[in-house]
């Protein structure tokens, strides 16, 4: 019995949302992400959930500026692994983030409020960056690079049967 609880809780914990229940509660369902992108100064004030890939931290001495390749996230807050997105915003946080933690690549999710925008570039391109206070940050855990992430995980990856005795690494023959 103690087994079964043990692995019924470590299935839960496993489960959950990186936002807290209550932040998520608390989010604005009139936001719009598209509408964000759009217009992100008529949303000013307005709590919201993004999510996405890190392009580059930079820090001045009273903040942190994340740049972020926005991703569409699903119910147990997992970022779309597809190429969609709506475009780029900023999460700004008073303080110190270490760059070599908040590093391009990594994927962040975070809830908070809208604040306004910052205009920029892409490259020579003129942008115009949606900026969010988060209230939670979170960089999300990476896991390996199986095709079936995050809805299934081969137990046996990346081994493949070759008979119990033998256990054969799918980038070496032997």
């Amino acid at each position: 019995m103690r087994v079964f609880l043990v692995f019924f809780l470590l299935i839960f914990v496993g489960c959950t949302h990186p936002i807290s229940k209550d932040l998520r509660a608390s989010l604005d369902p009139s936001v719009s992400v598209q509408g964000l992108f759009e217009s992100p100064d008529s949303y000013i004030g307005k709590k919201v959930l993004l999510g996405g890939n890190i392009v580059q931290t930079r820090n001045s001495p009273e903040q942190s500026d994340i740049e972020v390749v926005q991703k569409s996230i699903d119910s147990y807050g997992n970022l779309n692994t597809g190429d969609a997105t709506l475009g780029r915003f900023i999460f700004r946080r008073r303080g110190f983030l270490e760059p070599e933690v908040y590093t391009k690549g990594r994927d962040v999710i975070g809830a908070g409020v809208i604040v306004g925008s910052q205009s920029g570039k892409i490259g020579d391109r003129d942008y115009l960056f949606p900026v969010i206070e988060p209230e939670e940050l979170k960089l999300l855990q990476e896991y390996p690079d199986t095709p079936y992430y995050p809805y299934y995980y081969d137990p046996f990856y990346p081994y493949y049967f070759g008979g119990f005795g033998h256990r054969h690494h799918r980038h070496h023959y032997w």
